[in-house]
């Protein structure tokens, strides 16, 4: 869970500024699909089966 701002943003006449955490929950959706399509760095790949016991010498 991340760490929420204590303060809630609001407008002059005091209600809560429905239009600034409606843009920043866009902005975070737009990064979070963003971040599902972008390549990972590439990571070494483990080992598996008799490699894994044997330490993947080869032959």
């Amino acid at each position: 869970m991340t760490q929420q701002d204590t303060r809630i943003r609001t407008r002059p006449d005091g209600s809560i500024d429905t239009a600034y955490y409606m843009a920043r929950g866009r902005h975070m959706r737009s990064q979070a699909a963003h971040a599902m399509f972008s390549p990972e760095p590439a990571k070494p790949h483990r080992r598996r089966g008799f490699a894994r016991l044997f330490g993947g010498v080869p032959a």
